[in-house]
């Protein structure tokens, strides 16, 4: 397995905590195979242009992953090319950030056409800037007489290639998206209620949605585990209804990422209303219900009807409600939330009450 050395950065001015970084760092190496053999975190006051971190921070993490034994360097956010390219040089190293990080991990996770073609447009949009910067040494060779250099020659060739699969890939999606509305507008013609389950990544939607409809999808306690939307049937006391399952939310998501699987997360548009499946467990719970409800916006899906059940409540209480710590998810996120454990059944029979109640209203 390949021996990573993470690195978190706080940017004092955006006040972002490193700890919290971190951990989903930690959690997302793992997921795409990596053996993590080190981490520091760095804090700043602004990004720097050269390496994002400063110049002697540079030199101590060169030190620090090299006495590590590392051969990949992953950081906790995004990267310019140039900024990319100079920690390389910097570390002798290779180094992957947030982005580049996270498609890997949706590369493994892709198994249909759609899904794999989804992400290779994602990979190629991120890859075309900083392929124009490998060749910048070469592209110096200017077009004119006599100073027609390979450089110039194969830089327009990369370029002219990626922007050619961008196309395809394009066009592709655009056939999927036609597809899809077709299914949904037969879907709307049964007129049976549609129920999109939406949230943070790993945060049970899948093991809920077999939960409530009986069905047997592969659910992994892993990040991403679902990429491409699935639809089930069930029946929520006297009236037919079709669960959607979508592809889970992170902080920071890539923007790549948002274009790229617009098309998939389009299965939230014609829904009855939003299921939003929160981990009750996980600390930072309050910021991954904020990032789903920021997506939702970005997406332009807030205006519809939502419900939210914390997950993995038996994880929040092992000795029971009555023995949990003051520190409990209303704390945090106020009233209104349905605690249920998908995984035990525990709490479902409340929260088919709250989806027959929001589907009556």
């Amino acid at each position: 397995m390949e021996k990573v050395f993470l690195a978190g950065v706080r940017v004092r001015e955006r006040g972002r905590g490193p700890e919290r970084g971190i951990e989903e760092l930690r959690r997302l190496a793992d997921t795409a195979g990596g053996t993590i053999v080190g981490e520091a975190v760095f804090r700043i006051d602004r990004p720097n242009s050269v390496f994002y971190i400063g110049k002697g921070q540079a030199e101590s993490l060169a030190q620090q992953a090299a006495d590590a034994g590392a051969g990949t360097v992953i950081f906790d956010i995004n990267l310019k090319p140039g900024q990319q390219r100079n920690l390389e040089t910097a570390l002798s190293l290779k180094v992957i950030d947030r982005t580049r990080l996270i498609l890997d991990i949706f590369a493994r996770s892709a198994h249909t056409q759609d899904g794999r073609d989804q992400v290779d447009l994602a990979q190629c949009q991120y890859l075309l800037p900083r392929l124009a910067g490998m060749w910048t040494h070469l592209e110096r060779q200017q077009g004119g007489i006599g100073l027609r250099g390979p450089g110039e020659r194969e830089i327009e060739t990369d370029r002219r290639r990626i922007e050619k699969r961008i196309s395809l890939l394009k066009k592709r999606l655009g056939d999927i998206k036609k597809r899809r509305g077709i299914q949904r507008s037969r879907r709307l013609k049964l007129n049976i209620p549609v129920i999109a389950l939406c949230g943070y990544t790993n945060s049970g939607k899948t093991t809920l949605l077999n939960t409530l409809t009986k069905s047997s999808a592969v659910a992994k306690d892993r990040l991403f585990q679902t990429l491409q939307p699935m639809t089930r049937r069930a029946r929520i006391f006297d009236r037919d209804v079709l669960f959607v399952d979508t592809v889970g939310f992170i902080n920071d998501i890539p923007p790549q990422l948002i274009n790229a699987f617009h098309s998939t997360l389009e299965e939230i548009e014609p829904a009855s209303a939003v299921l939003i499946v929160l981990d009750g467990a996980d600390p930072d719970i309050g910021l991954h219900r904020n990032v789903v409800e920021e997506t939702l916006k970005q997406l332009k899906f807030d205006e519809i009807p939502r419900l939210y059940a914390l997950n993995k409540c038996d994880k929040l209480y092992p000795d029971g409600r009555d023995a949990a710590s003051a520190s409990c998810p209303e704390d945090k996120l106020g009233e209104g939330y349905i605690e249920i454990s998908a995984l035990q059944k525990i709490g479902i029979e409340a929260l088919k009450s709250g989806i027959y109640d929001i589907l009556k209203k």
